[in-house]
This record gives structure tokens, sequence and C-alpha cells, in this order.
């Protein structure tokens, strides 16, 4: 019972904690400067998940296959023309099925 004591007392002090922070800017924007760097943080997260998933194998480094590299570098493209991470999943994913499915 004192597992769960503890597992509840952490999540409400991180809600608690996060919500403050919310709070406080909320009411009042932040600072100009903080516009450009804040706009690199999704597509630094995006690249972060897609490289760790791609490059790594249960924590491991690996070499990715063809399917996969192929997908990633459609991505790359769709993305780069389009300047829209959805269409660029779009495009990854299907191209990433259909030659798993091919067997290469």
């Amino acid at each position: 019972m004192s597992t769960w004591i503890v597992i509840l007392a952490i999540a409400a002090g991180t809600y608690a904690f996060r919500s403050v922070a919310f709070a406080l800017v909320g009411t009042r924007g932040l600072p100009g400067w903080t516009d450009r760097p804040l706009a690199l943080v999704a597509p630094a997260a995006i690249s972060a998940l897609v490289a760790s998933m791609v490059f790594t194998d249960h924590g491991l480094p690996q070499v990715p296959g063809l399917p996969e590299m192929c997908a990633v570098a459609a991505t790359f493209v769709v993305v780069r023309r389009t300047g829209n991470v959805a269409a660029g999943m779009a495009c990854g994913f299907p191209v990433l099925w259909v030659l798993s499915a091919v067997g290469l």
C-alpha cells in the first residue's frame, strides 16, 4: 500500500508543479525572444523519437534496413517541400508498410 501512496504523492507533486507554471505563464505572455527557440521544440522532439526508433534496437545501436531508410527519406523530402509534418508521416508510413510487405 505504501508504494501506491508514493506514486500518488509524486503524481500530485508533478501535477501541482506543472499547474503553477501554466498559471503563471498563462496570464501573461512569454518574452519575444522565446518564440524562435520554442518553435523548434516539436521538430526536435519528433526527430529524437524517430531516430531512437530507427537507429536502435532495445537500446543497442543498429543499422536500419532498406524499408526504414526509404520511409525516412520519403518523409524528409515531403516535409522539406510542404513544411507539413503530418503530410510527411502520411507519405512515410505507407512507404514503410509497402516495402516491408514486399520483403525488402
